[in-house]
């Protein structure tokens, strides 16, 4: 099974410069901004998401480092959810305020590429995504993502380059084993292709999706021996 990252609450290993901050924010002011109203859970209590963030701004000035911090984890959580769910615009919005208040969440940069590539606008999850695989290279899941937004832009080599060194990173990555398996069949190197499937479906026997790619890539390859 593939390595677990951290939680999207969780923030950096290393903290960005103030350089990458600058950058990372300047991105996403250039982007179109969602600002619809959104009643959030913090602490049990409901309120209005300009007043969760505004308490936890109000921590944070204060020296309350731990309670903004749980805050800040509960809203990256609620993102998450409604992220899984297809509720991308209320994701998007708690995604973005909460980098732009502590760009040390960086995961939510990284999330936010997610979002856009989910929305067919691979060459913006481009620009994300590589913001935050500045900051942290070796995350593993960021370049498995950058992978998919390079392949959505028919840039398969990159693709590929993206996905090796995903597995790289964690061996154990069976997402990035699939992704890299079909990106050889769009290329038509079956011999690569058959491969990465096998890897995929011997790290998780019951991939369905890896296994059936598996099976027509064999029969592909067989076609031309």
């Amino acid at each position: 099974m593939a390595k677990k990252t951290r939680k999207s609450g969780s923030p950096l290993r290393r903290a960005p410069s103030l350089a990458e901050r600058t950058a990372a924010v300047s991105l996403l002011e250039s982007l179109t901004r969602s600002n619809q109203p959104l009643a959030v859970v913090i602490n049990g209590r409901t309120l209005a998401l300009t007043q969760a963030m505004a308490t936890a701004e109000q921590l944070f000035k204060a020296g309350e480092y731990q309670a903004t911090g749980l805050i800040y984890q509960q809203l990256l959580e609620q993102a998450a959810e409604w992220h899984r769910a297809g509720r991308l615009d209320n994701a998007e919005t708690v995604y973005r305020q909460v980098f732009e208040a502590h760009p040390g969440y960086i995961d939510a940069l990284h999330l936010l590429g997610v979002i856009y590539s989910q929305r067919g606008d691979h060459a913006t999850s481009e620009r994300l995504i590589r913001q935050a695989i500045h900051v942290n290279p070796e995350e593993d899941t960021y370049q498995n993502n950058l992978g998919k937004a390079l392949q959505g832009q028919g840039r398969l080599e990159e693709a590929a380059d993206s996905y090796r060194r995903t597995v790289e990173l964690n061996p154990e990555h069976v997402l990035a084993w699939n992704n890299l398996g079909k990106v050889h069949t769009e290329l038509g190197q079956w011999d690569e292709a058959v491969a990465a499937f096998r890897r995929a479906t011997a790290l998780r026997p019951d991939f369905n999706e890896a296994r059936h790619n598996l099976e027509d890539a064999l029969q592909q390859q067989s076609n031309f021996l």
